[in-house]
């Protein structure tokens, strides 16, 4: 009952919170990164020439209003992959919508709303395939990241403690409202975009470029442009780096990872997770691996790989 309560109170358009990556092996995308780069920098001109009397604001301050642009909350009905559906080509996005439950893993879905909603399509960044959710954790759950990293230091937290406050949160979103309680789906790969969109929002005011900077008549101005790939990886990929699910979900989908066995020898995946296994793990994602050793989060390959599967 309360799953449907919240369902109810969400709103429907483009309510994509699961995807299926399995269904774009054997698939060649073109890469995406610039319709993204794109996206961004204009929103954030644009959000510049909105905001009023933006001089008196502090560079963070301005990052938040910035990503009203491109940010949802609640539920990820995000204007990134509302923007990317309207352009994207079938050489870019596949399947060309969300409505492809009957062919995906989730052909006998765990919970009522996958059917109605449907699932995020999957494009390629930089060699990186994906699905479109993981934009809307990007964009969203990183300023909330973001915000609470803030907040925490403000409190007195130092750094590090502040950064691992924000990860806690999203490890607590994906137990409930986006996770277990949406699909029976912990999602390792939504916590790394969750941080990845973290510290992009981070870069608009640190490090050695960041995108805004306050010109000489006070008003803050795009320095740096954002490039997208420096943010995604095979962290993204939920075949590489791969969920847990509640044993309701597991007993239907494993059925599904079956029919890909003979796929995932083939030379075409192989080589995509050789490329994969060269992204450098985030500071996140060395984090939460503590937390499965530990046992505190549930750990994946010894009962829910493909590998186990396919045995």
């Amino acid at each position: 009952m309360k799953i449907l309560l919240l369902a109810l109170m969400l709103p429907l358009p483009a309510m994509a919170l699961e995807t299926d990556n399995y269904i774009v092996w054997g698939q060649e995308l073109k890469d995406s990164s610039s319709h993204l780069d794109h996206y961004f920098r204009e929103n954030i001109e644009l959000a510049l020439q909105n905001i009023p009397t933006h001089s008196e604001k502090s560079c963070e301050q301005m990052t938040k209003l910035i990503a009203k642009n491109f940010a949802s909350y609640l539920v990820h009905d995000n204007p990134v992959e509302n923007w990317l559906f309207k352009r994207l080509t079938s050489q870019e996005m596949y399947p060309e919508n969300m409505n492809y439950v009957h062919g995906s893993i989730y052909r006998e879905p765990y919970l009522f709303y996958i059917p109605w909603f449907g699932l995020a399509p999957n494009i390629q960044v930089n060699g990186y395939y994906f699905g479109t959710d993981k934009l809307s954790h990007f964009a969203s759950t990183g300023m909330i990241y973001f915000k609470k990293f803030l907040k925490e230091k403000a409190l007195g937290k130092s750094e590090e403690e502040a950064v691992k406050a924000a990860i806690h949160w999203g490890i607590r979103d994906e137990k409930t409202v986006h996770g277990y309680w949406a699909s029976g789906v912990f999602s390792y790969a939504d916590l790394e975009s969750n941080y990845q969109g973290f510290l992009f929002y981070r870069d608009f005011c640190e490090g050695k470029a960041p995108y805004l900077r306050q010109g000489s008549a006070g008003n803050w101005e795009l320095e740096t442009a954002p490039d997208i790939k420096k943010y995604v990886s095979g962290f993204w990929d939920e075949t590489f780096e791969l969920s847990y699910r509640l044993p309701e979900n597991w007993v239907k989908v494993r059925k599904e990872i079956k029919r890909y066995c003979q796929d995932a020898s083939s030379r075409e995946v192989q080589e995509r997770f050789e490329y994969y296994k060269k992204s450098l793990p985030s500071y996140s994602r060395r984090y939460i691996n503590t937390l499965i050793t530990s046992g505190t989060l549930p750990a994946v390959e010894d009962s829910q790989s493909p590998e186990q599967v396919c045995k």
